[in-house]
């Protein structure tokens, strides 16, 4: 994580997760804009995902055909185990499947985070709905969150 880019996006991750519980509206208002962003960047990586896949499928491929070949050159009897296991510890096949380990193991980080979103999209529901029932008979809770909505008003001037 050494990529400038890559920390921009680490402390976005951190703020899409956080909630800010008298900052309910525009937590809930921020909400569809997060909710996007992740949502491309998890269609990203399943996108990345599926072409390793495809990718490993294809060097697989035409490492059986390969080693088949060079199997009957060297005059060995060729049984799929021995083509397998051949393909299996061929250094291409081997660096194929890391891609496609990386690409999933990025996709499941990607949905993970997607996840948390939409939790805190259910948190904010749910703790706007508590925050209503308490404001109804609590006057310092109601006077706190009236000071706060004038001070984001003031410092939007």
């Amino acid at each position: 994580m050494s990529n400038l880019q890559e920390l921009e996006v680490e402390d976005y991750l951190a703020e899409c997760v956080q909630i800010d519980s008298l900052q309910l509206q525009d937590e809930y208002t921020r909400l569809p804009a997060d909710i996007a962003y992740w949502n491309e960047r998890y269609a990203k990586a399943l996108r990345a995902h599926l072409r390793s896949k495809i990718e490993g499928d294809r060097v697989e491929a035409r490492l059986q055909i390969e080693m088949r070949e060079i199997l009957l050159a060297e005059g060995v009897k060729v049984t799929e185990a021995l083509v397998k296991a051949r393909v299996d510890l061929h250094p291409e096949q081997l660096a194929s499947r890391e891609k496609m380990v990386e690409a999933e193991a990025e996709k499941a980080r990607i949905m993970g985070v997607l996840d948390a979103v939409r939790t805190k999209r259910d948190m904010i529901i749910s703790l706007g709905a508590h925050a209503r029932i308490e404001m109804q008979g609590d006057p310092v809770l109601r006077e706190q969150m009236r000071v706060k909505k004038l001070q984001a008003q003031s410092d939007g001037f």
